[in-house]
């Protein structure tokens, strides 16, 4: 069994284990950070956050072109519904890259900008992000360790196999060096249905230089 066959077919095995955090005021990760806002999240929902935060959004451009990706994502913009409660602007990803998960529902509903403006602020990301794995890995080995350090933690029943998957994931980037070669996984079921994700993927930085210059004196004029 080669090493794609193996994470593929460690997928359903490890779906619906329970995960849980040994709370520690010290500790600030935005992995820990995520798992905090949405408990109950499942492993391949970890596993798809260390993904966008480190490698982006890259997948979407090589699977698409371009015009139906804006398509889908003027569509999504049409439909998004109002804020959930507590719902933020953004969640940042990753400290390294500044990657952030923007909200098409407080975009929307707080009349950010138009199509236009959200599309380039993805391109400028998709541009400015690395495009090898070497954030991926690197990211992923502090998951594993606070993980052994039990900050990130699993019901017993599923620890070797969680484990197993974990050293598999790590495995997987030894071999692969583009990062749009590593393989996707959707949110999980209990994830999408839980807390109905909405979301594009840009530069926290880019979003914030974006909204300083929406939000400008000359801007209002030109209005």
């Amino acid at each position: 069994m080669n090493i794609l066959t193996e994470f593929k077919s460690l997928i359903p095995k490890i779906s619906g284990n329970t995960i849980s955090l040994q709370l520690d005021n010290s500790i600030h990760h935005p992995i820990i950070e995520h798992i905090k806002k949405y408990p109950r999240l499942e492993w391949q929902d970890v596993y798809k956050f260390v993904l966008q935060g480190s490698c982006g959004w890259t997948h979407l451009l090589s699977n698409k072109n371009q015009e139906s990706v804006v398509q889908y994502l003027n569509d999504e913009l049409s439909m998004a519904s109002k804020p959930l409660p507590d719902e933020r602007l953004f969640e940042i990803l990753n400290n390294e890259t500044f990657l952030c998960r923007i909200s098409l529902r407080v975009w929307k509903n707080e009349n950010l900008g138009k199509l236009h403006d959200l599309w380039n602020l993805m391109m400028k990301a998709e541009k400015s992000t690395p495009k090898t794995t070497k954030i991926f890995k690197k990211n992923w080995r502090e998951l594993i360790d606070l993980s052994d350090k039990c900050y990130i933690m699993t019901s017993k029943r599923d620890e070797y196999l969680v484990q197993q998957w974990m050293k598999v994931v790590l495995e997987l980037t030894e071999k692969i060096e583009k990062s749009s070669e590593l393989p996707l996984l959707h949110h999980s079921e209990t994830y999408r249905t839980t807390y109905f994700p909405s979301y594009r993927l840009i530069n926290k930085d880019d979003l914030l230089e974006y909204m300083e210059k929406s939000s400008s004196p000359n801007k209002e004029m030109e209005k």
